[in-house]
């Protein structure tokens, strides 16, 4: 049993073979947190709650007020807890904020728990899957000592991922309804401060930077206020031990709204991170038997480095988040049309993309943005979902890709509208934005459509279908261009919601699209990486990396984003930059997706062999090596002149090795040492034509002493051969 209570100690041990996350009850019935890390079978809760200054170590006795000293060590501003206090003397940054019309205090004291088989699943939010097998649930009721409101807690671990999955749940039981304005869904309190934050902030086409400094006293925010998980932070941190370097803790969230993380460290120097649903203007209302479910946390571990964080992040985002119920389609080399041709096309046009596709390899052929409605630039269309027949035929489009064998894909931005449209004009009070006594901003001549509201929700759904319903569709993907501003739901009174409820509308539509149609494949997409994050991941089993398609910049891209997320998650294109050749764009585009953006029809016969030749290594390799395998990061372009990745199947018999230099640099003596082969099997790598020792290609590497020109790029296949 991975989950063990000692009711003498009433401590709780949720463990597998690789890590421990040991809490208990102390005498104050308060969840005090212990220890999360390294696999441990026993700890010595005195040892880790003792605190020097006990001159503090008395509390007024509500019953009989009179002064008593308490039975352990507990202070409300120094212990480590699962849950912190709310106004209580606890200054670091609280987990809740719920109030009702007498009391904003909230001290949640234990009350019950039980063990459950498999994971917590909830239909209405993205979630982790498991089953009675691989997963084993704790579920813990606490009670406010103040209001009639009750807690549930749920911790998941998994048998074989050193992972632990929080879910919440907050029950109102109260007369008068409850107001919420702060509610998080992981709180991680550690008795050191001795950390490296690793995160990851941005822009547009420069999205998820790798950042790394060390945390400090007082409080760091990240947080994203634009309504979804956004270009300019990622919902995801990472804390490195900074005396061990090779323990990291991953922190992050199931989400892709608004969100914050808050690390804190206090003046006894332990450390609180907390992660939730973005706090500012948060008002959610909670009448008396109505519950709130949070999105979900999730907590990883690693002892062997920051690769190893990777291998299990990887690993359990591939086979216990992402569902793909038609594989063809996501294993299909694509064109999609959009740097091509942009909204300049017609259906002739189209038709020779298609056959020119063909003739390179490409097995599934994408439209783009232009095709319904009055849709010839950025001003007109969005909320109109009917095909602009004017335009183009596309069953004519259709037929032709099914002719040729290829898969076909359609372009929607779902929750956007523009102001010429029907919907618009009969339906204002759909927008997000009080229209009727501000002027609102526009971003790219568009609103948001307000998804808070199920009935605005089941229009798109029901304008979607009706494509979806007459074509042969295997493919949407799903954009979304502007952020949220103006944050008003018309006709509302639960203004306080709006962001969170939001996101629910979203999940709503992407689980619509997903029940009637199983075998169409999502892709992901918000102006590029907008909204790269594990709520999304539930539904898409892949996201559009960038909307930067120069190789080299995207080079820095997929390093840092490949550190959370697997590398078929990342949606990366071959364009027609003019940086480097067809070979290079191939090759990096390989650590990703892969696929094209450009007109097919511009190319040479020797850009049309490069491409074949990259091709012919997608289908050799990319799903054995690339999908399936595992990731090492040799050399990061953010700190060095190379950017270096190794991919290796899990049975280590074969293995890619992307190398990219970016500056020109005269002779230079460097070995590269390679990871995750098998030390006692012999290798052949097509680069020196050399067979080596396992453990040679670990301890010496493959000699790349040279002269390397700006931009220069190899791809080094390693392959197993008996000797």
């Amino acid at each position: 049993m991975p989950i063990s209570f000692n009711k003498e100690k009433k401590l709780f041990h949720l463990y597998n073979k690789d890590i421990s996350y040991y809490f208990y009850i102390n005498s104050k019935n308060i969840l005090q947190h212990l220890y999360f890390g390294k696999y441990l079978d026993d700890i010595d809760i005195f040892t880790i709650t003792k605190l020097d200054n006990v001159w503090g170590n008395t509390y007024l006795d509500k019953l009989d007020l009179k002064e008593k000293n308490y039975k352990d060590n507990y202070y409300y501003d120094e212990s480590l807890v699962e849950v912190s206090t709310y106004g209580l003397g606890d200054i670091r940054p609280s987990t809740y904020n719920i109030s009702d019309s007498f009391n904003n205090k909230v001290d949640f004291r234990y009350v019950s728990h039980k063990v459950i088989k498999g994971v917590i699943k909830y239909d209405d939010q993205p979630h982790f899957l498991g089953n009675e097998n691989d997963a084993t649930t704790l579920e813990i009721t606490l009670k406010d000592v103040f209001k009639d409101i009750y807690l549930i807690i749920s911790y998941t671990i998994y048998n074989n991922y050193n992972v632990i999955l929080r879910n919440t749940k907050i029950i109102n039981k109260e007369i008068d309804k409850i107001s919420i304005s702060k509610a998080s869904s992981i709180t991680l309190d550690l008795a050191s401060s001795d950390y490296n934050l690793i995160y990851f902030p941005g822009d547009w086409a420069f999205e998820r930077e790798f950042r790394k400094e060390k945390i400090n006293e007082g409080t760091k925010v990240l947080r994203s206020k634009f309504g979804k998980s956004s270009h300019e932070i990622n919902p995801f941190i990472i804390l490195e031990n900074n005396e061990s370097k090779d323990e990291h803790i991953g922190v992050s969230f199931v989400y892709s709204g608004s969100f914050v993380y808050e690390i804190n460290v206090n003046k006894y120097h332990s450390t609180r991170v907390n992660l939730g649903i973005l706090d500012e203007d948060l008002n959610i209302l909670l009448n008396k038997d109505e519950e709130l479910i949070l999105p979900q946390g999730m907590l990883t571990y690693s002892f062997n480095g920051l690769d190893s964080l990777t291998h299990t992040l990887h690993d359990v985002i591939r086979d216990k988040l992402i569902t793909i119920n038609n594989k063809e389609v996501k294993e299909a080399i694509l064109l999609n049309s959009w740097e091509g041709c942009f909204m300049d096309f017609d259906t002739k046009k189209m038709v020779s993309y298609i056959k020119e596709a063909k003739d390179i390899g490409i097995n599934m052929f994408v439209l783009d943005d232009g095709w319904f409605s009055t849709r010839n630039d950025d001003i007109h269309g969005l909320g109109d979902w009917d095909i602009n027949t004017k335009k183009i035929d596309l069953n004519e489009v259709i037929k032709v890709c099914k002719e040729n064998n290829l898969k076909f894909g359609l372009w929607f931005e779902p929750e956007m509208i523009n102001l010429d449209t029907k919907l618009f004009k009969e339906h204002p009070d759909y927008i997000i934005g009080d229209y009727k006594n501000y002027d609102l901003a526009l971003s790219r001549h568009q609103l948001v459509l307000d998804f808070s509201k199920d009935e605005v929700v089941m229009n798109i759904f029901n304008q979607m279908k009706k494509i979806l319903d007459n074509y042969e569709i295997d493919y949407i993907k799903w954009d979304h261009n502007r952020n949220i501003f103006d944050a008003y739901s018309n006709k509302s009174k639960d203004q306080g919601n709006l962001y969170f409820k939001y996101t629910l509308g979203y999940y709503k539509l992407l689980s619509l699209i997903r029940k009637h149609y199983p075998n169409i494949l999502i892709e992901g997409c918000a102006s590029g990486g907008g909204r790269f994050d594990l709520g999304t991941l539930f539904y898409t089993p892949q996201i559009w990396c960038s909307d930067e398609t120069d190789p080299i910049q995207r080079l820095f891209i997929e390093y840092s984003t490949s550190i959370i997320y697997p590398l078929t998650t990342m949606g990366a294109h071959i364009s027609k930059n003019p940086i480097t050749n067809y070979k290079t764009k191939g090759n990096i585009a390989l650590f990703g997706t892969y696929g094209f953006e450009f007109d097919p029809r511009t190319l040479t016969d020797s850009q049309k062999e490069e491409i074949k030749e990259v091709n012919d290594i997608f289908n050799k390799y990319h799903k054995e090596v690339i999908s399936d395998g595992d990731l090492y990061h040799l050399l990061s372009p953010y700190d060095s002149n190379y950017c270096v990745m190794m991919s290796v199947s899990k049975n280590k018999s074969k293995a890619l090795v992307l190398f990219n230099n970016l500056l020109k640099r005269r002779n230079t003596f460097r070995f590269i040492k390679l990871k995750g082969l098998d030390e006692n099997k012999y290798y052949y790598n097509n680069y020196d034509n050399s067979v080596h020792k396992g453990s040679y290609y670990l301890n010496v590497g493959i000699n790349l002493t040279r002269w390397f020109d700006e931009f220069a790029n190899l791809l080094i296949i390693i392959t197993e051969v008996n000797k």
